[in-house]
C-alpha cells in the first residue's frame, strides 16, 4: 500500500478535539447534507491538526494541501457500514460550490463560488483516496482573525440532522457573550445568548428561501417548508429535539428554545414577523432547577429575553462603558453600526457616516465602541424615542456624529447631499 503522507485520522480518534469555522462561514446559507457537513468537519480538524506543521499561515502552501485516505477514514465519518455512502459524499463535494457575498476593501459587494474540494481520485487497485483542499478555504477555516468560532468534532458528528447541525453552529457562535442590540427598542436590553432573526433572515440561513445568481436570475435552490408550522416542525424543533437530548447524555453543551415574539397582523393568527432564540450552556443553563431546564410547554411562564431594568444608571463622561455588549469583536460592532445607520438614514448618507467611522476605526481600535455609546445614551433620552424621524435625524447628525463624539477627540461634519448642497 502507498505510504499516506497526510490522512484524515492521524490524530487517533474521535475524542473531544475542537476545530474552528471563520464566522462568515458559519453565517452563510445551509447548502450541505448532512453527511456532506460531517465530512467537512472532520476535513476542517484535519486541516488545524497540520496548520503548524505544513506552514498554513502562507497561503501559497495550500496549494499542495492534499490528504490521502482509506476505507477506515470514510468510516469514521459515516459509520463502518455506510462506507459507499460516505465516499458519494466526497464525490459530490468536489462538485458542490458554496457561495459566499462579501465586500472587498473598496466597499463593492463580491460573489464568491469556491469548493471545498478541488480534486477527489479514487485508486482502484490500492482502494484509496486522494481529496485536494480549495486554497480558497485559506480564509475560511484556519483561525486568520478574532472573527471565528471553535466547534466540538464529537458533537458535530454525532448530529442526524444538516439542521441541528446548522443550529449547533449558530449555538457555538453566539454562546459567549453575545448580546443582540434591537435598534428599533433601544429601551430594552436584551440578555446575552438571545437572538431575534426576522423570518426571511432564519430561511435564507437555513437554505429554505429560493436562491438565485445574482447575475443571471437562475434558480439554484427551490424554496422549501412554505408554510410556518411545517418550517417550525421540520427544522426548529427537529433541531432543539436532537440538540436537547445529546445535552441530557453530556454529549453536547449547548442547546436552544425559541418563541415567536411578534407577527403582522393581529393576535395569534397572524403571520409571523421574527423568531427569537435563546441558547443556553452548562456554563449559562436555562433554569438550576433540572424539573425546569428543558425546552418551553404550553403552560409554562413565557420565555423573557430582556434584562431586569436597573433602578439607577451610573454617569461616566469621556470614557466608553465597558458593557457587555461593547466587548463583542469589530465585524459585529461594525454591523450593528450599519443597521443602526440604515435604520435612521437614506443609504447615501449611511454610507457617508459609515465610510467616516470606518476611516477613524483605522486610527482608534475603540471607535466602533464609542459610535455605538453615543447613538445607544441618545437613543434612551425620551425626546428623542418620542421624537419624529426628521427629528432624530438632525439629532444624530448635529449633535451625536458633530458634538456628542467630541468627548473622544474626534467628530463627524453632517452629511450634505451632492445635488441639495446640503440636506
Amino acid at each position: 500500500m502507498t505510504r499516506r503522507i497526510i490522512t484524515l485520522i492521524e490524530n487517533g480518534g474521535m475524542g473531544k478535539c475542537s476545530f474552528s469555522f471563520n464566522n462568515l462561514l458559519l453565517r452563510s446559507p445551509l447548502r450541505y447534507t448532512m453527511m456532506e457537513r460531517r465530512f467537512l468537519y472532520k476535513l476542517a480538524e484535519a486541516i488545524k491538526i497540520r496548520y503548524e506543521k505544513m506552514g498554513l499561515k502562507v497561503r501559497e502552501n495550500w496549494n499542495s494541501l492534499v490528504f490521502s485516505m482509506t476505507d477506515k477514514d470514510l468510516a469514521m465519518v459515516g459509520g463502518n457500514t455506510n462506507v459507499v455512502r460516505t465516499y458519494k459524499t466526497v464525490r459530490s463535494l468536489a462538485q458542490k460550490s458554496i457561495i459566499q457575498y462579501h465586500q472587498n476593501k473598496d466597499k463593492q459587494m463580491v460573489v464568491d463560488y469556491f469548493h471545498w474540494i478541488d480534486a477527489f481520485r479514487w485508486n482502484t487497485s490500492t482502494n484509496d483516496y486522494t481529496v485536494r483542499v480549495s486554497p480558497e478555504l485559506y480564509e475560511y477555516v484556519i483561525n486568520l482573525t478574532k472573527s471565528f468560532t471553535v466547534l466540538n468534532l464529537h458533537t458535530a458528528i454525532l448530529l442526524e440532522s444538516k439542521y441541528s447541525q446548522k443550529f449547533y453552529e449558530i449555538c457555538c457562535l453566539y454562546s459567549g457573550d453575545f448580546r443582540f442590540i434591537d435598534p428599533t427598542t433601544p429601551h430594552e436590553i436584551y440578555k446575552k445568548r438571545v437572538i431575534k432573526m426576522s423570518i426571511e433572515t432564519f430561511r435564507f440561513t437555513f437554505g429554505l428561501s429560493e436562491l438565485h445568481d445574482p447575475r443571471t436570475g437562475e434558480i439554484i435552490e427551490k424554496e422549501k417548508y412554505q408554510r410556518f408550522k411545517t418550517m417550525v416542525e421540520k427544522v426548529v424543533l427537529t433541531a432543539q429535539k436532537e440538540l436537547f437530548e445529546l445535552y441530557q447524555m453530556h454529549q453536547c453543551d449547548v442547546w436552544f428554545d425559541y418563541d415567536v415574539p411578534d407577527r403582522y397582523g393581529r393576535g395569534r393568527n397572524g403571520s409571523p414577523r421574527n423568531l427569537r432564540f435563546y441558547i443556553y450552556t452548562r456554563e449559562h443553563p436555562k433554569s438550576k432547577d433540572a424539573a425546569l431546564d428543558r425546552p418551553w410547554q404550553e403552560g409554562d411562564e413565557p420565555l423573557c429575553p430582556y434584562e431586569e431594568k436597573p433602578k439607577k444608571f451610573a454617569v461616566t463622561k469621556k470614557k466608553v462603558k465597558q458593557t457587555d455588549w461593547l466587548s463583542l469583536d469589530p465585524d459585529y460592532q461594525r454591523d450593528l453600526i450599519r443597521q443602526l445607520l440604515n435604520h435612521y438614514f437614506s443609504a447615501d448618507e449611511a454610507a457617508y457616516y459609515l465610510q467616516k467611522i470606518d476611516q477613524e476605526q483605522q486610527r482608534s481600535r475603540d471607535t466602533y465602541s464609542q459610535v455605538i455609546q453615543v447613538i445607544y445614551e441618545k437613543q434612551k433620552q425620551p425626546k428623542f424615542e418620542q421624537g419624529t424621524k426628521r427629528y432624530k435625524q438632525k439629532s444624530l447628525r448635529e449633535f451625536v456624529f458633530a458634538i456628542n463624539l467630541k468627548e473622544y477627540g474626534w467628530s463627524i461634519e453632517p452629511y450634505q447631499a451632492e445635488d441639495e448642497g446640503q440636506e
